[in-house]
Parts: structure tokens; sequence; C-alpha cells
């Protein structure tokens, strides 16, 4: 099958969103240019009589449908792995569908089928039909992050179904779909570029006043290990306590997220001893609302700096959600030329996700950070059942490709928090075993909950 870009199609830079999904693949020490370390796979059930024709020709018209499907990086004489900034181009094909059986044991395989290498600078997705019984099938699919986010899951699956129950039962065809090149092309304009490059440079430098590049103190001494090994503590809200936090958002007039923010930067600042914090996490990043019917990256990592030198009740919730808003704002600046401006690059290192940063919090569920999606139990598929199973690789025991990449990785603070089907916040704070280790973990986190306490009480409201 040839996949020759035709003269229309030229080679394209990355998005502002791409960007930073590239920098996070070249921290990881893999074998270039096959193996991918971040990907997007989803294994859906069909069970039922399946039309396997027509299931074919609905990815094929579904990959076609969403040009950022088709993207693949463009591949230069040297290894691409060496490249900062690879330029891409489109493939004149739709992605092929292949056919395979499947085994006895099928979670196993799914993973180790979703994990194989592909070349990316042949497609940056690929899909197999796996056969089970006549009327047992799974569709695996797995697409890098480059092209695919978290939203695509539900976008993908959703147009994919409505594409094969035209062929099988009729209904309309696919509403247009905004093309992912559009918004290439909109950041490649010379007033789009003049503009962004004043406000990143502005960028950098209040993340450099905020500390960005001075990471949080750990218990290791010499240079970084490139291998790190990462464990979670866990952290609960219950109903009541999670009433109470929403209770004081609203009555402060903030986000949920916003008050989570203070409180986290709070403990951190008791922890260690900081007047200002960096929380570095990633945002959907769609803005307008044809973005969010689209699949593509949208995603990107945005900062959102924090004075804990201040007021540090209502004062600082209002701060806080105020540099929230602002960190919205910054979604289309890309996180690899924030990061050299901030940081240097050494060499060609790549920079990790949350370099910029000192801490991170990721909150699903409610009104956050993160878009808010509900769970993909069902694809509605004419005469089948469905379920959906993502399938995720193990990323716990991570090796870091440089120097650079692995001292920014390791003293970063994460937490992740979910809102449970009982309404209460659930979750983990995650750190690096040999830089903070569980004792550290803990002390954050028990200043965290002393924190929430005093910016919900009385006092604060």
């Amino acid at each position: 099958m040839t996949t020759t870009t035709g003269p229309e199609h030229p080679a394209l830079p990355l998005s502002s969103r791409q960007e930073m999904c590239w920098e996070w693949e070249r921290c990881h020490a893999r074998p270039w240019p096959s193996v991918v370390s971040i990907d997007c796979a989803t294994a859906l059930r069909l069970l039922g009589p399946l039309d396997t024709g027509a299931l074919r020709e609905a990815f094929a018209e579904v990959t076609l449908h969403h040009d950022a499907l088709r993207l693949r990086l463009e591949g230069p004489p040297e290894r691409i792995a060496d490249v900062v900034r690879p330029r891409q181009t489109l493939r004149a094909t739709p992605l092929p569908l292949e056919e395979a059986e499947l085994p006895a044991q099928p979670y196993g395989f799914l993973v180790e089928l979703s994990a194989r290498p592909f070349d990316v600078t042949e497609a940056l997705g690929r899909a197999y039909l796996l056969r089970a019984a006549p009327d047992h099938h799974v569709l695996l699919t797995n697409f890098h992050h480059l092209v695919f986010d978290a939203a695509c899951h539900r976008l993908f699956l959703g147009d994919l179904a409505h594409a094969y129950n035209r062929r099988v039962a009729g209904g309309p065809p696919l509403r247009p779909a905004f093309s992912y090149l559009d918004l290439i092309h909109a950041e490649s304009a010379r007033p789009f570029l003049e503009d962004r490059a004043a406000r990143l440079a502005a960028r950098a430098a209040l993340l450099r006043a905020y500390g960005a590049g001075d990471p949080l103190p750990g218990r290791t001494a010499g240079p970084r290990a490139l291998r790190h090994h990462y464990d979670e503590e866990p952290l609960e809200f219950s109903p009541r306590q999670t009433r109470r936090l929403l209770h004081a958002a609203r009555a402060a007039r903030v986000s949920l997220y916003s008050l989570l923010i203070a409180g986290f930067a709070g403990a951190l600042g008791r922890q260690f001893g900081r007047e200002r914090l960096i929380f570095s996490t990633p945002s959907h990043g769609r803005l307008r609302p044809e973005h969010r019917t689209a699949v593509g990256e949208f995603a990107n990592m945005v900062q959102i700096p924090v004075d804990l030198s201040q007021d540090g009740g209502r004062g600082l919730l209002r701060r806080t959600h105020e540099a929230v808003r602002d960190a919205s704002a910054t979604v289309d600046l890309p996180f690899g030329r924030v990061a050299e401006s901030v940081l240097g690059r050494s060499g060609d290192a790549g920079f990790f996700r949350y370099a910029l940063g000192h801490a991170a919090l990721r909150l699903h569920g409610v009104t956050g950070w993160a878009m808010d999606l509900q769970r993909i139990d069902a694809v509605p598929m004419h005469a089948l059942r469905t379920d959906v199973l993502p399938i995720s690789q193990d990323s716990s025991r991570l090796t870091y490709a440089t120097r650079q990449s692995s001292e920014a990785a390791a003293p970063v603070l994460a937490i992740t928090l979910n809102m449970t089907e009982d309404a209460r916040l659930s979750g983990y704070l995650r750190h690096e075993r040999a830089h903070h280790g569980p004792d550290t973990a803990r002390s954050v986190l028990h200043h965290l909950r002393e924190r929430l306490d005093a910016l919900t009480g009385p006092a604060a409201t």
C-alpha cells in the first residue's frame, strides 16, 4: 500500500499540542524509530453477527474523515529520535485494518499486541480485528498520543459505530469534521507566530520568577539514576468531606480544582519552606466548540504559578483561581519552546512533561482541569452487544534517556483524584521512591488535609 504524500499535502510542523507529546516521548530510553512509549489503545469487544466488510469500510471512512488519524512523521536521513522537532505529512490512504485470531487467554495477548513496535514514519496508528468465534470479535485500536487524546476514545468509537450502522441499517452520513490541519495552518500564520512569541517570552519570565528549574529537594545525592521507581500513597475523602469541599468552593466562587490546588500549594509550602510554587498539569485544550467533536491531539501541559507569601485564606483562593484561569489561555504555547526558554536544552534531550513544575494535580469526574467524560461502557452498533476495555502499558518503572529528563521527573509530586459514583473524591499521591520516599509523601498529605480544613473552615468563608 502506497502512503506517499501528494503535492497538495506538504510537510507540516507539529502543532503546539503535539510538541508536548514529542518532548515527553523523547524523554524515555527506547529504541527508535519503531517503538512508541506513549499511546492510546482501546479494545472493543463485539458479540453477535458482525459484518466484517461493513466494519472494514467504516474504519476506512473514519480514518479518512479525521485527518489527524492519517498523520505520520517525516523520516529524515538520520534517526527520527534525534530530531528535536520533526515535521509530519498526511497519508494518502486510510489506515489498514489487520485481521488475526484471538487466543483463549485474550487480555495478555491484547496488551502485548498494543505494545508491539510500529514505525512512526509509516503511521501513527494501527488496528486489528481479532476473531475468537464467528459471533465474537475484538477490535483493537492503538494510536500515538501525537494524534489522539483522552477525549478521542468516545469520539472515534462513536463515529465508527455511526459509519458501521449506516452500512448495515441505513442512516445519515458522518457530520462534517474539524480538520486538524486547519489548527496547524492557523498556528503557522505569521501574525499568530509573532503574537505567540511575545506571550511565550512573558510566560517564561513569570515561570522563572516562580522557581521553574528549582525542583523540590529530595533525599538522594549525586547524579540522578535513569531508572525510576514510583509509588502511590492513597488519598481518600469521605462523601461528607467531599461535600464540604464542594460547598467551600461554591461559597468562595472558585472551582473545586482551584481549591485543591490552593490546599496542595499550602501543603508543599509547609513541607519544603516555599512561598512560590508551580503546578504543571494537562489541560484538555479543546477551547472552541468544533474542537470538542474532533479527533486529534488537543491537550497540552500548562503551568499554574501560586504565591503563598500573602493572605492564605480567601485571598489565596482568589489568586489561585485567577492563576488557573490565566493558565488556560496558555494552552497554545508550545511546551518545548517554553521549556527551552526557561531551562535550556542539554544537547538534543527531550523535556519531561512536568519539567516546568514542582507538582501536578489531575481531577476527573467534576468540573476541573481534565475534560469530563463519561465512562465508555458500550458503543451502539446494529445487532451487536459491545463493551470497551481500555488497554494500558505498565509505566511504573520508567527509564529516562538523559540526566536532564530524569532530574526533571523525579522531584515532581503528582496527585490524581476521581469523583466516584458514591460522590466522594478518591485517588493517590504519586512520588518517586528514591527522591521523596513514603515518609515525605505522607507528610505532604497530612499538611494537605490541614490546609484544606483551614480553607474550608468558618474563618475562610
